[in-house]
């Protein structure tokens, strides 16, 4: 399997359109394929007002793919013996909400299986950065952030291993364990233990870092905000952006496209890298091991392991990746072992969905497009191709279908007057929409139906009702 030209030049067409729709000011793309680099490529600009080009060595911000960095750590504290992922939380921090909770082990923490709702304090300096405070959370240190979170005792009533809560602060005390247990600040043990056996030279965790970077490639952050123009459209606006040491184990570290295919590299082949074992095949597979139930992924049930989301049954292969967002940055990156693949992609705005262009990337390395193996895409499509406006026959009634904010709605017109509702898919190949009401438990559907030869949408039926689309 190679990436032929063909291919590569349908991913820069598809990166090219997603830009476009999405508003996107630059992204940067780096894919390793049996350990070496087949694609590596930015599009667009780091910096729109200056006209710097982004490109596979600019650092952008990868928020939550973080996590994946901070669970190999822990398993490297496995190794060395120095806990273990069956331990009680509370064995090393030894204070309310885990003190009450014994059954609290590392694994929950890894896998957002503790039981605690997201309370989301070690976010609070991020949404004061950006001007928001409408919610305030008297969390300045260590200490504050454990009894903002025991405070909220109440809420956790579900058991350790139950219930999926993605739950940041509980990786912000996943950093805490690891400069316990290392003497180190967080950001110096990923360091040395990781980024530097890794040559992950374009990585870096502070302002001062970002800053003084030898290369200068660095991102400048985009905000989605309001258009000025238009309320109704979001644009990406210049923005500071959230360099800060609360977010630092669960999403705080900068790093370039290119930098991350030697992580892929060391993923891919069990915990090594070159000549260095950086961590035991044990461990990696271990961390790739489902542990509850999760909401992040595609397929019929995705997992979350320590770390990572699994997928198994979303394409041919199992599917191992993470998504993160900082705002003023996203990314999305993916690892398909059993062919050798490794995906990263970041963009200097959160406008668009990063995950899309990794799973484009994988289906045409596939040998297929991107429509047939993302549901999102054909979902766009499908929503795309049913709106419009519809008549009954003799223009007695009339059907609009509109979508706007990521909801599709039915304004309709029968016998008995004007009705709205919005509808959700229901089933994708026999183009059948449900109709969302909640003064009804009954099953209402809008159907649309395709023209057999031009194998367009033409039709579409509520209760007695056939309309043709205009």
């Amino acid at each position: 399997m190679t990436f032929d030209q063909i291919s590569s030049d349908a991913l820069d067409k598809f990166i090219r359109k997603y830009m476009r729709e999405g508003k996107v000011p630059g992204l940067a793309i780096s894919i390793i394929k049996e350990g070496d680099t087949i694609y590596s490529k930015g599009f667009g600009a780091r910096d729109l007002e200056e006209g710097l080009p982004m490109t596979p060595k600019t650092l952008i911000g990868i928020g939550s793919i973080t996590k994946s960095f901070t669970a190999m750590a822990i398993m490297k504290l496995v190794e060395a013996g120095k806990l273990a992922i069956e331990d009680s939380v509370a064995k090393y921090i030894p204070s309310p909400p885990f003190s009450n909770h014994p059954d609290i082990k590392i694994k929950h923490l890894l896998s957002h299986s503790s039981g605690i709702p997201a309370i989301d304090a070690s976010l609070m300096q991020m949404f004061y950065l950006f001007g928001d405070y409408s919610r305030i959370c008297p969390v300045q240190s260590r200490d504050q952030l454990l009894a903002h979170i025991a405070d909220a005792e109440e809420f956790i009533i579900f058991k350790p291993g139950e219930r999926f809560f993605y739950n940041n602060d509980m990786y912000v005390c996943l950093g805490f364990i690891v400069e316990d247990l290392t003497g180190q600040p967080y950001r110096d043990y990923i360091r040395s233990e990781i980024l530097t056996p890794l040559e992950m030279t374009d990585a870096v965790f502070t302002q001062k870092e970002f800053d003084k970077h030898p290369t200068n490639d660095r991102m400048t952050g985009y905000l989605p905000k309001p258009s000025n123009n238009d309320k109704n459209k979001v644009v990406p606006t210049k923005s500071p952006m959230p360099i800060l040491e609360d977010m630092h184990a669960p999403g705080g570290l900068y790093v370039s496209m290119e930098a991350m295919m030697n992580y892929a590299e060391c993923l891919l082949n069990k915990g090594k890298y070159k000549d260095l074992q950086i961590i035991a095949p044990d461990s990696v597979e271990q961390l790739w091991q489902p542990l509850i139930a999760s909401p992040y992924g595609y397929g019929l049930n995705p997992k979350y392991a320590m770390g990572w989301s699994i997928e198994k049954e979303c394409i041919k292969y199992p599917l191992i990746h993470h998504g993160g967002g900082m705002g003023t940055s996203c990314a999305f990156f993916a690892l398909v072992p059993d062919l050798n693949i490794g995906v990263s992609v970041a963009q200097n705005s959160c406008t668009g969905n990063t995950a899309t262009v990794a799973r484009a990337a994988i289906a045409l390395l596939m040998g297929t497009t991107p429509e047939d193996q993302i549901e999102e895409l054909r979902c766009q499509a499908l929503l795309k191709e049913i709106c419009g406006e519809y008549r009954a026959p003799y223009d007695m009634y009339s059907m609009k279908i509109t979508q706007k904010g990521g909801m599709v709605h039915a304004n309709l017109e029968i016998d008995d007057g004007p009705l709205d509702f919005p509808i959700m898919l229901d089933d994708f190949d026999l183009l059948k929409f449900k109709i969302c009401h909640s003064n009804s438990t009954k099953k209402v559907y809008v159907k649309f139906f395709r023209n057999s030869h031009t194998h367009k949408i033409e039709f579409g039926t509520f209760d007695r009702y056939l309309y043709k689309k205009l």
